[in-house]
């Protein structure tokens, strides 16, 4: 059973509730009781409805639904099945506002393993609200000047003076529709052109290309998927190379790139290539291994490419919305390549497919079975699978990379992915269950701790001792102010969370790993600590271009000659500023799974929510233990595995339909 995605809203934190409802809206006011609609919501309502003098009640509830849906990650809201959408966020909303209480203090039953009682109290007021029949909806809103009809995707969407679309039963603000349109168009429009491209290699780039990546698979002869995708790059205007942790994207593309460089090379041109990512986080971690991948193989002379965050790329100008580089003025690259795809969002991608040029080859790079973007839409799940009709001119340009068979003896967090992939709990558990040992050093790299409450326990179900030793010496190289070695240190290990908040939640797990942290170098940890102490992980919440520090880059306090400073690992290199240049920080010992997309850990530690949290899904705990590079601990019942693995998200969108429909 599929269920509307449990993205926290705006990140996880929950929004702002309303304290008056104005008189005009007074129709809403059961939803705003029961926690459906906040600020944003009625007042943006207010704003449209006011505009076209409407004081239909059903007018006014489909305006603030409309607003609803992108704040919670959906690019629009279907009427049909609204009652179980608002349900399920409900219940999330109930699950990220929950609170934990002190270490080994299991008083706190707020997010217990039993949420039966929660349960029932988010249905009994969602069985209130009294929603309007559906034709009668419809009708409604088909007469109302607020609201387009459409039949058909605009293959060139503009904006009208009718903030609403109505699609079928699904609801759009026109600027939600209005994008997922233009990304449909542009995708579209690139795999035709692609059709008649075929773009040919030079006799010399074309060997190179059989030396990098032969055709077939030197294992066992089978043909080599790498192959196949670094052939599509080459021939296509959009190429989409899916798979994941292990199955050689990051090698496919920079072996694609060598022989494109050569190519351009013997041409006498040189290839002008933009390497992105959504995060700074991820942006790094595509440059080096791009850079040491290529290294060896680009023609002599050739610039290796540097790689920004999207944002960057585009020229970001302060606002979601407006950069630099658009229609008018495109990006000079000939090859766009987009990492961790899956994480970027329906507005971005529209404002990026704007921005490159038609005659430029787009590829775009990621793990569809990730979790989708906090932010608007799921577009390389829907493109993933809207190519999988045969029919669609998209079809032969997503190429899906699997694992060689010489890799799956190894690591055992590969396997474990891919039975949570595959909806498979009995496999996943029976791994789980084993377990793995390193022969190398007898350490375990795959561990199960059948705990449903590990931090009743002084140790936190064994935890103490997994993420301790890493965390102690990045604390005693901060306060050595090795800030690289301190950085190092804790890169190495993180505590991933479902929750945000509550006993499985990332903030009382920092509460409970600085503790431990200041017990062990300090012999204490009794009292408060400074807000900036030596040893503290930190996390940038917020874009801060004047500093350099991206939503997402992570550091640590050190000590400085100039005094305490926090030091940050980003795209640029280490930065190290002061406490006051900060704009926006939390603590980082664990972080929530959303959080971590787009980084990888030596040594990963999932706490699970309960069976019974509405957080639970097949994607989230998919991305937790894929950001583990070696070893891997698993935190939770067996329920709550199986309640992961059994409960895939759904984000409502219509970009799946809409490119079938061009």
């Amino acid at each position: 059973m599929t269920s509307p995605s449990r993205a926290p809203a705006r990140g996880g934190r929950p929004l702002k509730r309303l304290t008056s409802l104005p008189r005009a809206l007074s129709s809403l006011a059961p939803w705003v009781d029961a926690g459906v609609f906040g600020t944003a919501e009625v007042h943006g309502a207010e704003v449209l409805t006011r505009a076209a003098s409407e004081t239909d009640p059903m007018l006014q509830l489909a305006a603030a639904l409309a607003l609803w849906g992108p704040l919670r990650g959906h690019a629009c809201v279907d009427l049909a099945m609204i009652a179980s959408m608002v349900t399920t966020e409900l219940a999330v909303s109930l699950a990220t506002n929950d609170t934990g209480s002190a270490i080994g203090d299991s008083s706190d039953s707020s997010d217990s393993s039993d949420s039966s009682d929660s349960s029932d109290v988010v249905f009994a007021i969602a069985s209130t609200l009294p929603w309007p029949a559906l034709t009668t909806w419809i009708d409604e809103l088909s007469s109302s000047a607020l609201v387009r009809c459409v039949t058909a995707v605009d293959d060139q969407p503009v904006f009208d003076d009718r903030p609403l679309v109505l699609h079928g039963t699904l609801l759009y603000t026109q600027r939600q529709w209005v994008d997922e349109c233009g990304v449909a168009g542009q995708l579209l429009r690139r795999a035709r052109a692609s059709a008649g491209a075929m773009l040919e290699l030079s006799p010399a780039a074309d060997a190179l290309l059989d030396r990098l990546l032969p055709p077939l698979d030197p294992f066992d002869g089978t043909p080599n998927l790498q192959h196949l995708a670094a052939r599509t790059a080459i021939a296509s205007r959009l190429t989409v190379i899916v798979g994941g942790p292990g199955t050689g994207k990051t090698h496919t593309i920079s072996r694609t790139l060598a022989v494109l460089a050569l190519d351009a090379a013997e041409c006498g041109q040189p290839l002008r290539v933009g390497l992105a990512a959504p995060t700074g986080k991820a942006a790094a971690r595509l440059g080096e291994s791009i850079a040491t991948a290529t290294a060896a193989e680009m023609p002599a002379g050739t610039v290796p490419p540097e790689t920004s965050t999207i944002h960057r790329m585009l020229g970001w100008r302060n606002s979601a919305t407006r950069f630099r580089h658009d229609a008018a003025t495109p990006l000079s690259y000939d090859v766009v390549v987009i990492d961790e795809a899956s994480m970027v969002a329906l507005p971005l991608m529209a404002r990026l497919l704007e921005a490159i040029r038609p005659d430029a080859r787009l590829v775009l790079v990621g793990d569809p079975d990730q979790l989708h973007s906090i932010e608007v839409g799921a577009v390389l799940a829907d493109t993933v699978s809207a190519a999988a009709d045969p029919t669609s001119p998209l079809h032969s340009l997503v190429v899906r990379l699997q694992r060689p068979r010489r890799q799956q003896l190894g690591s055992p967090i590969a396997p474990l992915a891919d039975a949570v992939r595959d909806d498979d709990p009995t496999a996943a558990l029976s791994q789980l269950r084993a377990g793995a040992i390193d022969p190398t050093d007898g350490r375990p790299l795959l561990t199960f701790v059948d705990d449903a409450d590990p931090l009743a326990n002084n140790d936190g179900g064994g935890v103490r001792d997994v993420v301790l030793p890493a965390l102690t010496a990045a604390a005693d190289a901060a306060r050595a102010g090795a800030a690289a070695d301190a950085l190092g240190h804790f890169a190495s290990v993180r505590v991933l969370c479902a929750h945000r908040t509550g006993r499985h939640g990332a903030e009382y797990w920092n509460k409970a790993i600085e503790q431990w942290l200041l017990e062990a170098v300090d012999g204490a940890g009794h009292g408060r600590p400074a807000r900036f102490y030596p040893g503290r992980a930190l996390l940038a919440t917020r874009n801060d271009q004047r500093q350099r520090v991206a939503n997402g880059d992570t550091g640590i306090v050190i000590v400085h000659p100039d005094g305490v400073r926090a030091a940050f690992g980003t795209a640029d290199g280490l930065r190290v500023l002061a406490p006051a240049q900060l704009e926006r920080v939390d603590t980082a010992f664990a972080t929530t799974i959303h959080k971590s997309q787009g980084s990888e850990f030596d040594t990963v530690v999932v706490i699970l929510p309960p069976a019974g949290s509405p957080l639970v899904g097949r994607e989230l705990l998919y991305t937790a233990i894929t950001r583990s590079s070696r070893r891997l601990v698993v935190v939770g019942s067996e329920a709550a595995v199986a309640a992961c693995i059994r409960s895939p998200s759904r984000r409502v969108t219509g970009l799946t339909a809409a490119l079938a429909e061009c």
